[in-house]
C-alpha cells in the first residue's frame, strides 16, 4: 500500500477515535491492558537473543549472550514497563518535551542498575565491560556480518553530537511532518547511531511511541515474530529507502489505530495467543524473585545512598529550606540505633550519616527529623512543625517513608535505585506536605 494510502487512512481511524471521545474508562482499560502486555512481551523477545540486523545474521561485538534468561533480564523486563508508563505519563501532557535528558532516563530505568557484560574485542578475544545504565556509551558498538564485514554504529565520540543534531532535527521538523513519518524517521536515525552500551532497540522504540502518543496516534508494536520483516526494513533505510521503513511502521501504525478504536467502541479485540504470553510474563516474573533476589551487604548499602539516598535527602532539603525564613530556628535531626545528632548543613549532616553505613548491616531504620521553630507570624503561641524522613532497610529491600504515612512510601529491591522523577516527586511531596500543615494550622 502506498504510504500517502496508508497515512490517510491511520488519521481517519484517528478522527473517528476522537469523535467517540470521552471514552469510557473500562474500554480505554482494555486496550491498555493488552498494549502492555504486547509491548513488553514483544519487546524484550526482540532483543532477548543475538541480535540480527536487516537479511543478515550479525553477532553483536557485546551484547546479551544468545539464549540467556537471566534475573538481570526478567528484572529489565519489569523495569520497562515502568519506563512505558513515564513515557505514557510525559507524552499526555502536552508540554512534555522529547530531549536527551529523557532518552538516557528512559534507558537507565530499562538497564536498572550498572553491571558487567561479556563483550568481544577488535581482535576476537573474550573481555567483560562496564554497563552503565543512562549514559553514552563508551566502548564501540559495531557489529561483524556474516559476509565477516564490519557494520559501523556511530563511535563513542560521535554519539554526544549526533544525538544533540537528532533533537535539534526533530525539533525543527516536527512542526510539519507528519507525526507517523516523523516517529518511523526519529527511530531510524536513533538506532543509525545505537547510542548506548545496550537496550538501544528498546530504548528508540519507546521514544518513536512518545511521538506517535504525543501527538493523539496509538502506541504501536514491533512483534518479536516479525523480527525478520522489521530488520529488513532497517537494512533498507540503511541502503537509501528510508520510505520502506516509513510505510513498514505506517502499516503497523494503521493495525494498532485501528485496534484502539475497536477497543474504545467496546469491541473484542483480544486474540488468540494472549493467555500464553500472559501466562509467560506471569512465569518470568515468579522466577525473577528466585534469581533477582538480592540480599543486604555493606557495599549495596553504600552504593544505595550514594546513588539514591543521598541525591534524595540533599533534594527534600533544598525543598524544605524555602520554609526556613518563616521560623526563627530550624534543625536536622539524624537517628539510629539510639545514637542521635543534629545539623544545620547538610553536607556535614550526609558526611556524618555516611561514617555510620556500615552499622545499617546490623539495624534497619535511620530517621533523619526536620524540626520547625516558632513561626515569625505568631509571638502569643509558638508554633513548631516535625516532619521525619525514614528509611528501613530490611534484608531484601528498602523503603523510604515520610511522617510514618503509608499512602507516601517508595518500596524497592535492592539493586533498583531511584530514578531522577521519583527523586523529585518525593521532595516535591515532602514540600507540599509541610506547606499544608502550615495552611491547616492556619499561619498562612
Amino acid at each position: 500500500m502506498e504510504l500517502d494510502t496508508l497515512l490517510q487512512q491511520i488519521d481517519s481511524l484517528k478522527k473517528e477515535a476522537e469523535s467517540l471521545q470521552p471514552v469510557k474508562p473500562e474500554y480505554e482499560r482494555v486496550f491498555w491492558e493488552k498494549f502492555r502486555l504486547e509491548f513488553n512481551f514483544n519487546s524484550n523477545h526482540i532483543e532477548g537473543n543475538t541480535l540480527t540486523y536487516g537479511q543478515t545474521q550479525l553477532l553483536l561485538l557485546f551484547d546479551r549472550v544468545s539464549g540467556e534468561n537471566t534475573g538481570r533480564e526478567i528484572e529489565e523486563m519489569k523495569a520497562h514497563d515502568v519506563a512505558l508508563s513515564m513515557i505514557q505519563e510525559i507524552a499526555n501532557d502536552k508540554e512534555g518535551k522529547l530531549t536527551e535528558k529523557l532518552i538516557k532516563e528512559i534507558n537507565k530505568l530499562i538497564l536498572v542498575r550498572p553491571y558487567y557484560n561479556k563483550a568481544i574485542t577488535s581482535d576476537r578475544k573474550p573481555t567483560r565491560r562496564l554497563i552503565t545504565p543512562g549514559n553514552y556509551k563508551k566502548y564501540p558498538n559495531s557489529v561483524l556480518l556474516q559476509t565477516g564485514e564490519m557494520f559501523f554504529y556511530a563511535s563513542p565520540e560521535e554519539t554526544p553530537a549526533l544525538m544533540g543534531d537528532l533533537i535539534d532535527w526533530y525539533n525543527t521538523e516536527k512542526a510539519n511532518a507528519h507525526a507517523v513519518e516523523l516517529a518511523a524517521q526519529f527511530h531510524y536515525k536513533m538506532v543509525r547511531i545505537h547510542p548506548f552500551d545496550d537496550s538501544n532497540g528498546r530504548t528508540t522504540r519507546l521514544m518513536m511511541n512518545f511521538i506517535l502518543m504525543q501527538n493523539g496516534y496509538a502506541p504501536i508494536v514491533i512483534e518479536s515474530s516479525k523480527k525478520e520483516e522489521y530488520l529488513t526494513a532497517l537494512n533498507k533505510a540503511d541502503l537509501g529507502n528510508i520510505d520502506d521503513f516509513i510505510e513498514y511502521i505506517s502499516g503497523i501504525t494503521l493495525k494498532w489505530q485501528n485496534l484502539y478504536l475497536k477497543a474504545i467502541r467496546g469491541e473484542r479485540i483480544s486474540e488468540p495467543g494472549d493467555f500464553e504470553k500472559e501466562v509467560e510474563i506471569i512465569k518470568r516474573n515468579a522466577e525473577a524473585g528466585k534469581k533477582a533476589k538480592i540480599k543486604k551487604s555493606e557495599k549495596l548499602i553504600t552504593e544505595l545512598f550514594n546513588q539514591s539516598l543521598f541525591p534524595l535527602i540533599k533534594r527534600v532539603n533544598a525543598k524544605l529550606s524555602l520554609l526556613n525564613p518563616l521560623f526563627k530556628k530550624t534543625t536536622i535531626e539524624f537517628s539510629m540505633n539510639g545514637n542521635n545528632f543534629s545539623e544545620s548543613n547538610i553536607e556535614n549532616l550526609i558526611s556524618r550519616i555516611n561514617h555510620q553505613l556500615p552499622g545499617l548491616l546490623i539495624h534497619e531504620q535511620i530517621e533523619i527529623t526536620y524540626r520547625f521553630q516558632h513561626f515569625i507570624g505568631t509571638e502569643e503561641k509558638r508554633i513548631n512543625l516535625i516532619f521525619c524522613l525514614i528509611f528501613k532497610l530490611s534484608d531484601y529491600s528498602y523503603e523510604i517513608n515520610l511522617n510514618n504515612d503509608n499512602s507516601k512510601i517508595i518500596r524497592k529491591k535492592y539493586g533498583q535505585h531511584l530514578t531522577e522523577p521519583e527523586t523529585e516527586n518525593f521532595a516535591e511531596m515532602a514540600a507540599r506536605t509541610a506547606l499544608d500543615e502550615i495552611k491547616n494550622r492556619g499561619i498562612n
